[in-house]
């Protein structure tokens, strides 16, 4: 028998801690829960809103110019003008506004002097103004066509909210089944949505009213609207949270035996995070 202080006895040793540490197949779940799956979607369409926006900005920074947007009215530079409003612009203004500033700090000291001089010609521009513009134009082609793919990831995911509102097999696409609480829950969903639509609606009118605040009609289509759905979606989710106590609380009043051990679970992890993890960024 070889002695315990042997290589080989230390590395079977090794061998059968690290199998003692091992979790067992059992014990790795294979079904997300309706929270797991709300959050994940919830969290995604944030994503895609905070993208959208970030996209119309630099549209509008390239449409009007970092330095020109960040001087208007200023320096020699022309004033707005009548489509310089709205949600995007001033995102784009604090994004120029950012360029502008590291610009003129790290660019124009340390490489302004090996790049090439732009010629004052307008009807023969030098190569680094041409350059310029057919950037510009495939930025222009590129910025629609990438807000284009986050509306259509955006809607994926609220379709897919609507429809799963109950546990599923992690990976699965199984439809979940038409019960009457699945369908109540899809109802309350959209109830939200339209509670928040309406109100947003109605306060962006009295705001415009008031010459308060003005949002292009594209903004608001593609901006607002989808965050007052998720505000919706919120809405109808806390619903759906206290449904499933109500329920719990008139099972656990017939007896403890009444209450399935799924459910238990789902009310135990709902109980842990039930408003936070909805609202991570």
């Amino acid at each position: 028998m070889p002695c315990r202080w042997s290589r080989r006895c230390n590395a079977a040793a090794a061998a059968a801690d690290n199998n003692d540490t091992l979790p067992s197949p059992s014990s790795t779940p294979n079904v997300e829960s309706w929270q797991q799956i709300r959050r994940q979607n919830l969290r995604m369409m944030r994503k895609q809103v905070r993208s959208i926006v970030l996209l119309m900005a630099l549209i509008e920074a390239i449409r009007v110019g970092p330095v020109q947007i960040v001087y208007a009215g200023r320096q020699g530079y022309p004033a707005p003008g009548p489509e310089d409003y709205g949600i995007a612009y001033s995102v784009g203004y604090f994004v120029s506004w950012l360029y502008v500033c590291l610009f003129m700090i790290i660019f124009v000291p340390l490489f302004s002097w090996w790049v090439p001089a732009t010629s004052s010609d307008s009807e023969n521009p030098g190569r680094a103004e041409t350059f310029v513009v057919i950037l510009q134009k495939i930025n222009m082609v590129l910025l629609p066509a990438s807000i284009g793919i986050s509306l259509a990831t955006y809607a994926y995911y609220t379709i897919q909210t609507l429809i799963y509102v109950d546990r599923r097999t992690i990976g699965s696409r199984k439809l979940p089944k038409n019960t009457r609480e699945n369908w109540m829950v899809r109802l309350f969903l959209l109830l939200g949505i339209l509670i928040s639509t309406s109100f947003g609606y109605g306060a962006f009118q009295i705001l415009a009213d008031m010459d308060l605040a003005h949002v292009k009609t594209l903004e608001y289509a593609i901006i607002v609207v989808p965050v007052q759905i998720n505000l919706g979606i919120l809405f109808g989710t806390l619903v759906q949270f206290k449904m499933e106590k109500r329920m719990i609380k008139k099972q656990m009043a017939k007896g403890p035996q009444s209450v399935s051990a799924d459910v238990k679970v789902d009310t135990e992890t709902a109980a842990i995070d039930e408003k936070a993890a909805l609202l991570d960024v």
